[in-house]
């Protein structure tokens, strides 16, 4: 019979083995990697070590479902809420497991009566409020189906940022390089920030911790952004560059961005992970996207994702020429939640496991 179970550090060698079997050797390897950091470093955590949940079978891993801290503030008090991430399913085995139960007569467990992934999220471990994203199709029927409920206003987002790498790859390096520079400035125009917008290279310091202190008093919802989280996240992360753009403003800051620019299937993409601004300071955040899109575009990246919330920053990539970012089934892949309040909630790709 399978069993669903709360799972801890000493599971992280059959976790990271069932991983690499069911998400291929660099996923494996890249949860390795991050794991001291991820588990141990994570400012959020109440205590060190892996948090999630694991399905079993006869010593075998069947499901696992990492629990990472949300670090969410409802009307600026913290809230006990979790990131559901890395969920996996070992569905042949699953059906072995089942058909085994069925075979030896034994009772349907009715913990697995909605699946086992169903049941891994309602594992106590899993936390009483629950937030996924980029999830795939087939799950969020499986999410829907057990009371997660789409958070209005909040999707992915992209742009085309330049027409270099395409045409390098067509017409060669410097031909490439050359037609984009005519192209990107007509077809693609990227408006100049309309206040000075700063490249910061530092540690985030106690003017994030000012602004995250405004923004965590006017948000009905939003997810930590102190000092210590960011720079945990974006200046210690084992294996991802992070650059960071700044408005200041006398002894403070009207905003940040964070965005990383990486190498996938071939391709360069860009991504903005993290954004923040005074609320309601529309210049200030219409600036900073327009002055990520134009390093993206230096650095050659053909397309920029940004995974946004609420309606002024739909709007404000609207503006600046984003599109939404569709599945395969051409749907929006949606913010679900479960066991939240009905509020406006402001989380970025950088929360959870998207950064």
């Amino acid at each position: 019979m399978i069993s669903i179970n709360e799972a801890t550090e000493r599971d992280k060698g059959r976790l990271i083995t069932f991983y690499e079997k069911n998400a291929g050797v660099e996923s494996a390897t890249r949860m390795e990697r991050r794991w001291l950091w991820q588990w141990h470093c994570d400012p959020r955590l109440e205590s060190p070590g892996y948090q999630g949940v694991i399905a079993e079978w006869q010593g075998q891993v069947v499901g696992s479902v990492s629990c990472l801290p949300a670090g969410l503030y409802l009307r600026g008090q913290p809230s006990p809420a979790i990131w559901l991430a890395e969920v996996r399913v070992d569905w042949a085995l699953a059906r072995r497991a089942l058909k085994d139960g069925r075979g030896g007569g034994r009772d349907r467990d009715p913990t697995l009566s909605r699946g086992i992934a169903a049941a891994m999220f309602d594992h106590p471990a899993a936390g009483p409020a629950q937030l996924g994203k980029h999830i795939e199709e087939p799950m969020m029927a499986i999410c829907r189906r057990i009371g997660f409920v789409t958070i209005p206003e909040a999707g992915n987002y992209m742009r085309r940022t330049s027409f270099s790498r395409p045409l390098q790859r067509v017409l060669g390096r410097l031909p490439g390089r050359w037609l984009a520079a005519i192209a990107d400035p007509i077809v693609n125009r990227v408006p100049r920030p309309a206040v000075a917008v700063h490249r910061f290279d530092a540690d985030f310091d106690g003017r994030f911790d000012r602004l995250w202190e405004h923004a965590r008093q006017v948000c009905p919802a939003i997810t930590l952004r102190d000092s210590a989280l960011l720079n945990w996240h974006y200046r210690n992360h084992p294996d991802t560059a992070y650059q960071v753009l700044v408005i200041e403003r006398d002894a403070d800051l009207r905003g940040y961005i964070v965005f990383k620019i990486f190498p996938r299937k071939g391709r360069l993409i860009a991504r903005i992970v993290d954004l923040l601004t005074v609320k309601g300071d529309r210049e200030a955040a219409e600036s900073l996207v327009a002055a990520a899109l134009a390093q993206c575009r230096r650095e050659g990246a053909e397309r920029t994702d940004c995974f946004a919330t609420g309606a002024d920053l739909i709007a404000t990539l609207t503006r600046l020429g984003f599109v939404p970012r569709l599945t395969k089934k051409r749907k929006i892949q949606p913010l679900l939640a479960r066991n939240l309040p009905d509020v406006a909630l402001y989380v970025t790709s950088g929360d959870g496991d998207g950064g």
